[in-house]
């Protein structure tokens, strides 16, 4: 039984104002992932291709770019205010091949059988029914169509998460509430056994999943937008969420602290850890 993803839209409704904010960082943090994920689709002139969990759209541009005005890229995502965002960077760049629209790939209508590939950059983690959604996303993909996507391994391989978390820590002394195993998150498909499995009930085939690991370089003048984003995010975004003032205030001097406690040579780097995963219908 298909459950509603009710709660993730209120989700995203709530955080599309603070991603937006953040979005240069967002893609200092998640390009080169992404950009791993979309090379694996071989994509051509002519062909019809779904982002699924858009964002702001810039990776439905890139994939507009690359199937050219012959083709077309489609983004969805689950927050109005993101696809209005998308829509208005389309707007901006004149790609008109490119189209954005408001929906849950969970349970909406995505179409049958009529896009030649599906990509998502971290945006497939949010699921509570992971195995419906992506067997939507399938029944909207043709014959032969291919799936690639990157989703984030775990907290600890992923310091840019994982630093301003620790620092929550040193001043409530826990972490907050975080998403359990299998709950949307994240993190929900950090363990290539359980991410398999769940393409392979959705009806997904040759299925590949590769890890890649990058180092984030970040300059000295960008750590303070890297800590206002990672109050966005996240343990340190949960953990403001309920805090008092002088809480609220102490961990985000932390949270500073501790990126600054990492920087040599006038730079930050931290690590980050993702699965790029394809398969084919």
């Amino acid at each position: 039984m298909i459950r509603s993803n009710d709660a993730q839209f209120e989700f995203w409704q709530d955080l599309a104002p603070g991603w937006l904010a953040s979005e240069g960082h967002t893609e200092l943090v998640s390009a080169s992932f992404g950009d791993a994920a979309m090379n694996r689709l071989a994509l051509r002139p002519g062909d019809r291709v779904v982002d699924i969990g858009c964002g702001a759209g810039s990776t439905t541009l890139a994939l507009a770019k690359a199937v050219g005005p012959t083709g077309q890229a489609v983004g969805i995502d689950i927050a109005p205010a993101m696809v209005k965002a998308a829509q208005e960077h389309a707007r901006d760049e004149d790609i008109e091949h490119a189209l954005f629209v408001t929906a849950d790939a969970q349970v909406d209508d995505l179409g049958d059988g009529i896009y030649d590939a599906a990509y998502s950059r971290f945006g497939v983690m949010f699921f509570a029914d992971p195995v419906s959604a992506f067997a939507n996303i399938r029944r909207s993909l043709r014959p032969e169509g291919r799936l690639a996507f990157a989703c984030w391994t775990n907290i600890f391989a992923n310091e840019w998460m994982f630093v301003p978390g620790s620092a929550v820590v040193s001043v409530t002394g826990a972490l907050p509430p975080m998403p359990g195993p299998g709950e949307p998150g994240p993190f929900s498909l950090e363990d290539p056994r359980h991410l398999e499995a769940v393409l392979r009930e959705s009806g997904f085939t040759h299925i590949e999943i590769t890890p890649q690991e990058e180092s984030i370089v970040i300059p000295l003048e960008e750590i303070e937008a890297l800590a206002a984003l990672s109050s966005r995010v996240g343990p340190v975004r949960e953990a403001l969420r309920t805090a008092d003032a002088i809480t609220a205030s102490a961990i985000e001097q932390a949270v500073r602290g501790a990126l600054s406690g990492r920087i040599e040579h006038d730079e930050l780097k931290l690590g980050a850890s993702a699965l790029i995963v394809t398969a084919h219908t």
